[in-house]
């Protein structure tokens, strides 16, 4: 298997775990966890106009949205690394034929 590809995938299921971490913190929050792309950031909106919403844990919905920040910085590093390397092994890291 191609280093780049194993390490992707690696990168994958970090990302995921973290995601889902993301969405247990939502559900805490007394959000819906299903609409973690936006109800976190709505809540947040209204709490910061002054109008926050009743229920809300809102140390729970920022734990979220960190969360959602740092779920992509698996990825991230994989390509920093990725483009360090080089080009002589690109045929071993991304499984090309030589």
């Amino acid at each position: 298997m191609a280093i780049f590809h194993d390490a992707s995938n690696r990168a994958g299921k970090v990302r995921d775990m973290i995601l889902e971490r993301a969405r247990d913190a939502c559900e805490q929050a007394g959000l819906s966890r299903d609409l973690l792309g936006i109800h976190p950031h709505n809540a947040m909106v209204s709490f910061n106009a002054g109008e926050p919403w009743r229920g809300v844990d809102y140390s729970k919905v920022r734990l979220s949205l960190r969360l959602q920040r740092m779920a992509w910085e698996p990825s991230r590093v994989l390509e920093q690394w990725s483009r360090k390397q080089p080009r002589e092994r690109w045929p071993e890291m991304y499984g090309w034929s030589k």
